[in-house]
């Protein structure tokens, strides 16, 4: 069965039945929209008691994190409350009783506007009531919002997420270990792919097959890929099937945030070790103007642009438009000289409706196109050079990717929020890739092509109600949501046998006639595959004095449908999973949040096993306990997590073929720091230790092995200083060094894979509304292997890399 026509293209019946599925996931989540909402009562910003943990620091800084917790707005003139040092508010209160408490000894006066909207006064007026009496003086104001979870993170520190429970929360507040990069930190070290946004991020290993040409982001969280069942992107799934991944640029984005161990209670299906989430750029209230060019090694050129702003005066419409145009080779050259390509070219537009300050709705649209060389697998003969495998006249990879989507947001009162996101993607891919291993009988590299053409539809949307109320002395965030997922997605592979070619190791000749495994090969897969997924979640967040209770149940139903053209046989596996959290969090007067947690997650299994049969989906669990720290007087965030994670029902392969029987368990200790040591001077460091052992294998001889790729000790930090004053002022200079330590790249464990360290670097001067940079990326340009397959069989690590940018601000 296919869902192609003759020419390739997706069949109108496919289209029809995503189109069905989007119009029944909106039908439904809508559905969960309750009767007479907007009839509840509404409490005021000032008379609602929260908890506040707001250190002793500079009062701008204080009331940067008083709007934060509160979810008020400051206006007030930044100059007013410089040299001033606000005391320490920590506690449950009114928002008006915390800025009373900031204010104090201060001699500013406040005025509440509305329940939301707060004016700082100068002079030395006193207050009464939250109004300011007779003869203080009103100044020019600008307006200084709390952050946004969902935007721009100010500097390399985060406080807050939406990540971590789906709702606007400090990161002190989550049981669970959570790491947020922004763009601030994106830019000072260079990251040009998600994978280099991760570089510096506890828990996380990058680069598992090396730098991918592809383009493709190689991870491991917690000892586990999280390459495809971890991948979202505004808090919605991103969907794969084979080589079939929906990309993401890094200057599309506005901060990447990383939940660590098992998620399922609010997301679904995502594996042990977390899931990576990508927060996009939206449209804002200001008017902006970027450009910037970057060019550097391996013949990189690169434009891109970021523009947007309001439409109309009362800034009720906004817009944003990014642009991208890369022509860039890699570091992968075959021995002719030919060199592999990575290009791109990417739009996306985006615009957003605000008709009231309780209503948004954004619309956005993302087109994308990839052109690059394929993989670079090298081999070699027993103490040979190693060669690449491939030849340029074969190896290839193109990407083509359209994506749709909206997220709505309606605020009925103080109570009740309503949110729905959903987005609909396209891809459509196509793969030559070559494969080879050193065969003594030939005295060659024997090698076989393979080809892969795909296509995959992927519908997701999340539907939430969120009740902010209280129960006496204790306050709750509920959160009701549902969630679904549709995937129709057509995998096409052929292959030639091994030793079609052969590349004599003495003598390699590139720049060949391959043989077409369309033409001269045979098809090993070809199928259609359907998933269509509901889940039904709900949380609680319960706070009473300093404690924080959070819990967290969902139920999900899968539904997998395969026709498998090879074997003419269709088969159907339906699963029924609940996942559930469960967090104790206590806020200490000085900042210390010592937590523990208990959760679930679980990931369908594809395919088939060796008896012909489908396969459990497979499940993990885990018990974390950590602390995170904001100190008094200080900016910075300090975390520290002891986990116990086991996952089962992993699926394991013999020489019959797919068996459940799999169990590994990831035992360890992440530490991250970020902190702003002074004015201009930021650090952020990490440390894992993972100690990950296959406890069921596929074979006797695997149980106490190590997985493949999997160190045991990674770690890394990054140092950061920004010239504030004097003739250098604006000039920024950075430096950090990464360890990965030794890994295995087979199941055995007798391949090794050394340790490796580099050192990265940049280096940046802004002046007027332009910004200089270049970074430099394995800056001694260490030489090393991200792994390998076999003695003879290996992936290169990334080579030094320079980048030039020059960016302009308007």
């Amino acid at each position: 069965m296919t869902d192609r026509d003759a020419g390739g293209n997706v069949s109108r019946q496919a289209r029809g039945r995503l189109l069905r599925s989007l119009t029944l996931g909106t039908a439904l989540g809508l559905g969960l929209l309750p009767v007479g909402l907007a009839t509840l009562p509404a409490q005021a910003q000032s008379t609602r008691a929260q908890d506040f943990n707001i250190a002793s620091q500079p009062l701008n800084r204080a009331l940067r994190a008083l709007a934060d917790q509160s979810g008020v707005q400051l206006a007030y003139r930044t100059a007013i409350a410089s040299g001033t040092v606000a005391p320490a508010v920590r506690g449950s209160m009114t928002t008006e009783q915390a800025l009373a408490r900031l204010l104090a000894g201060s001699g500013l006066s406040y005025s509440f506007t509305n329940a939301n909207t707060v004016t700082i006064l100068g002079g030395s007026a006193a207050r009464g009531g939250g109004v300011a009496v007779e003869g203080a003086m009103a100044l020019d104001t600008i307006e200084v919002q709390g952050e946004d979870p969902r935007g721009p993170v100010d500097g390399i520190i985060a406080h807050r997420t939406a990540t971590g429970t789906k709702t606007d929360a400090p990161i002190l507040e989550v049981p669970q270990s959570i790491s947020v990069v922004g763009r601030t930190q994106m830019e000072r070290q260079g990251a040009t792919s998600v994978t280099e946004v991760l570089r510096y991020v506890p828990g996380v290993v990058i680069e598992t097959y090396g730098p991918d040409p592809k383009g493709y982001d190689w991870v491991l969280m917690r000892g586990f890929n999280a390459q495809s069942s971890s991948d979202f992107r505004d808090g919605l799934r991103q969907s794969s099937i084979s080589y079939s991944f929906f990309r993401t640029d890094p200057y599309a984005l506005e901060r990447v945030e990383v939940l660590r161990g098992p998620s399922s209670s609010l997301y679904g299906q995502s594996d042990a070790g977390g899931l990576i989430n990508k927060v996009s750029k939206r449209p804002r209230d200001k008017a902006h103007y970027q450009v910037e060019l970057q060019g550097g090694s391996y013949d990189r050129l690169q434009g891109a642009f970021d523009i947007g702003g309001p439409v109309d005066a009362a800034g009720t419409l906004l817009y944003r438009v990014i642009g991208i145009a890369r022509d860039s080779n890699t570091q992968f050259k075959y021995p002719n000289g030919t060199e592999r390509a990575d290009d791109r070219l990417l739009l996306a537009p985006s615009f957003t409706w605000r008709p009231s300050a309780d209503t948004k709705l954004t619309v956005y649209a993302e087109v994308l196109q990839d052109r690059s060389g394929g993989s670079a697998l090298y081999s070699r003969a027993p103490g040979g050079r190693w060669l690449p495998v491939g030849d340029p006249n074969f190896d290839k990879f193109k990407q083509d990717q359209q994506v749709v989507g909206y997220e709505f947001e309606h605020r009925f009162n103080e109570t009740w929020t309503l949110r729905q996101n959903a987005r609909y993607g396209h891809t459509e891919t196509f793969l030559n890739a070559t494969q080879g291993y050193w065969a003594p009988a030939a005295g060659a590299i024997a090698r076989r092509n393979r080809t892969f053409d795909e296509s995959m539809s992927a519908f997701v949307s999340d539907t939430q109600l969120e009740a902010k109320f209280g129960t006496g002395p204790v306050s709750h965030t509920a959160l009701f949501g549902f969630d679904n997922n549709f995937v129709d997605a057509d995998v096409r592979g052929w292959q030639t046998p091994w030793g079609s070619t052969l590349l004599n190791p003495n003598r390699p000749v590139y720049g060949i006639a391959m043989p077409d495994p369309r033409l001269v090969g045979a098809p090993f897969q070809i199928y259609n595959q359907k998933l269509a997924q509901f889940g039904i979640y709900a949380q609680d967040q319960i706070k009473w004095d300093r404690w924080i209770l959070t819990l967290g149940g969902r139920y999900d139903r899968i539904d997998v449908k395969t026709d498998d053209s090879l074997t003419r046989r269709s088969y159907e596996r339906v699963d029924g999973q609940f996942s559930g959290r469960v967090g104790l969090t206590y806020l200490t007067s000085f900042g210390l949040a010592p937590y523990v947690s208990y959760a679930e997650a679980f990931v369908p299994t594809l395919g088939l096993d060796a008896r012909g049969q489908t396969m459990e989906p497979s499940q993990s669990r885990q018990v974390e306990v950590g602390l995170k720290f904001e100190p008094a007087g200080w900016n910075a965030l300090f975390t520290a997590a002891l986990f116990d994670l086991t996952k089962t029902n992993a699926t394991v392969y013999t020489t019959n073929g797919a068996e459940p029987l799999g169990r590994t368990n990831s035992k360890g200790v992440e530490l991250e720091a970020k902190v702003s040591l002074a004015e201009g001077l930021d650090f952020t460091g990490s440390y894992t230790f993972a100690d990950v052992e296959v406890e069921v294998g596929a074979t006797a001889a695997q149980r106490g092995k190590r997985p493949m790729l999997v160190p045991a000790h990674t770690a890394s930090g990054w140092l950061n200083y920004t010239f504030q004053q004097g003739v250098l002022k604006g000039l920024g200079l950075g430096a950090g060094v990464r360890y990965v330590g030794q890994s295995y790249g087979d199941a055995l464990n007798t391949v090794k894979i050394d340790p490796w360290t580099v050192v990265d670097a940049g280096a940046s001067y802004k002046w007027r509304n332009a910004t200089f940079a270049v970074n430099a990326t394995n800056l001694f340009d260490k030489k090393y292997f991200a792994t390998c397959e076999s003695a003879t069989a290996c992936y290169e690590g990334q080579r030094r890399t320079v980048i030039g940018r020059v960016r302009f601000d308007f």
